[in-house]
């Protein structure tokens, strides 16, 4: 289910409050177990990926207020991930995401965003989960 979206900014749950983090990721398993999601094929996770293991604020995302499995990153973000492990590695929660906006932008922190936007076509919208 798309149940506990944890967008940082509250309110809706979906990522569309600022200009940047539009992409909704699912980043660790469930809020039970809170494992961190393999992103790649060496089982690396989105913040081994990232650059951003020090930081890792899984417990975020797991805890109350809003336990859920899924984070509002930034489209460069997303695009760079996808160029790096490929489209059927990266975890987007469709429902949260804001594919409209992310399909009408072109780049985002000087980064090219067409192959972000190739993958939110094939997985949110070619009758995927929607």
């Amino acid at each position: 289910g798309s149940s506990g979206i944890n967008a940082e900014y509250g309110g809706d749950y979906k990522c569309n409050h600022d200009r940047t983090h539009r992409v909704c990721a699912k980043l660790v398993d469930n809020p039970q177990d809170c494992n961190e999601l393999s992103w790649d094929d060496e089982g690396d996770s989105f913040w081994v990926i990232t650059g951003q293991q020090r930081w890792n604020w899984k417990d975020r995302i797991c805890n109350p207020p809003n336990p859920g499995d899924s984070w509002c990153i930034c489209m460069w973000a997303t695009a760079r991930l996808i160029s790096r492990v490929g489209c059927e590695n990266v975890h987007i929660n469709c429902a949260a995401t804001d594919v409209d906006y992310v399909l009408n932008s072109y780049t985002d922190g000087g980064v090219d965003l067409a192959p972000a936007k190739e993958c939110l076509r094939a997985k949110c919208r070619s009758g995927g989960q929607e």
